[in-house]
């Protein structure tokens, strides 16, 4: 596998995520109890034999009288149909829960994704100052062999330098962890990608928050409790149908020994409900719709606050990028190029180099952690919301458009 794009890590999230296979099968698992559970009972075949194996008259089989019947449960009040309903209302809360769960998957892997991203480039970004490090300690070294500076400067360089190269080991070892943490999404244990292929500094202007607000309507999250609503509902109504009871018909043909007579017999049993009236079944089922309102709109504070939350994130990272990227960045970086050729010149120390240099890479840093927050957040809105949060309008208007470094 070599270079990803986030639309091949998504693609191969989908095709091999190991939760998302689960959960296809899952709702193939419930289509099928739902194909059950329109089912007509089957019939029921009896024969009974009667006086025989008796004493005197009755002793063998002349006076025997054997009956062949079939019987037929007859359900009443809807029953089959309110039980195929639930097999089916409960199919269809398994296709939302997968729908769930899919733009979760997706989530975490935009969120991965960015994470890959940022380790790659703070990965660049170390090896850069560990490069400008060695740099400096070549040109130190230089000016203390010309006795233009102390030896103690060469030092302050060389910890310098070793500094880096620690840090630099720091940044391949969390490079390696996210990229592990992305294969994990699409099942692999192993990260046999070369490196992720995206631009982490394309930022768009964040969207109004009852924009946001407006779109969890459609969100996976919430949408499924209005099936799991209509199931209790469902469950409510089937138990309060078992107040009519069955009926059980069957009809037959008797033969009388003792006569050499045949005859038609018919029957019909009625279950006669003096302890079990299903009551507890039916305080159980009306509970149940009243808990499911309840998670609800517990899930409804839920999702709205986390909404909220990563709608402060992202217009605070925003911010924070904006004003290190037009200000905070360019300045450190001409000072520290100001610096270090004054140095040159011996015109500053070289405390005031690695100061100067430590400020600039330090606001980088921070620059790409705040990257890292901002896509982190927009994957997190998307998951609440169900959809993208760039519309094709805004991609399309000039003053909407993403900004990029």
């Amino acid at each position: 596998m070599g270079d990803v794009t986030l639309r091949d890590a998504l693609a191969a999230a989908l095709l091999r995520n190991p939760e998302l296979a689960a959960f296809s099968w899952e709702i193939r698992i419930r289509e099928a109890r739902a194909l059950q559970a329109g089912l007509r009972r089957n019939p029921e075949l009896a024969l009974e034999v009667e006086n025989v194996a008796g004493s005197e008259s009755f002793g063998g089989a002349d006076q025997a009288e054997t009956t062949l019947a079939l019987g037929q449960l007859i359900e009443l009040g809807g029953k089959r149909v309110k039980r195929q309903r639930i097999a089916e209302l409960d199919a269809t809360l398994a296709g939302w829960d997968y729908e769930v769960r899919r733009v979760s998957v997706f989530s975490e892997v935009a969120r991965a994704f960015a994470d890959v991203l940022a380790a790659q480039e703070t990965r660049s970004l170390s090896r850069e100052l560990q490069q400008l490090a060695e740099d400096t300690l070549a040109s130190v070294r230089r000016q203390v062999h010309a006795g233009a500076t102390s030896p103690v400067e060469r030092t302050r360089a060389e910890v310098a330098l070793a500094a880096q190269e620690i840090d630099g080991q720091r940044a391949d070892a969390a490079l390696a962890a996210t990229r592990l943490r992305l294969a994990a999404l699409w099942g692999s244990s192993e990260a046999r990608f070369e490196v992720v292929r995206g631009d982490l500094h394309v930022i768009d202007a964040p969207p109004s928050l009852p924009s946001l607000l407006a779109r969890l309507a459609q969100s996976p999250e919430l949408a499924r409790w209005v099936e799991e609503i209509a199931l209790r509902e469902a469950v409510v109504e089937l138990e309060e149908a078992k107040r009519i009871p069955d009926v059980t018909a069957s009809a037959g043909v008797r033969r009388l020994e003792e006569t050499d007579d045949t005859a038609l017999v018919f029957g019909v049993s009625v279950p006669f409900p003096v302890h079990d009236r299903n009551q507890g079944e039916r305080l159980a089922a009306h509970r149940a719709l009243s808990k499911a309102r309840h998670l609800r709109r517990a899930e409804q504070v839920r999702v709205e606050t986390g909404l909220r939350t990563s709608f402060r994130e992202l217009s605070s990272s925003f911010a924070e990028i904006r004003a290190l990227r037009d200000v905070a960045v360019p300045r450190a970086d001409t000072a520290h190029r100001g610096v270090r050729e004054g140095y040159l010149r011996g015109l500053f120390r070289y405390v005031d180099v690695l100061d100067a240099q430590r400020t600039l890479f330090e606001l980088r840093t921070r620059e790409l952690d705040a990257l890292r927050r901002y896509h982190g957040a927009v994957a997190d809105i998307e998951r609440f919301t169900g959809m993208p949060l760039r519309t094709p309008a805004s991609a399309a208007d000039p003053d909407t458009q993403g900004t990029t470094r």
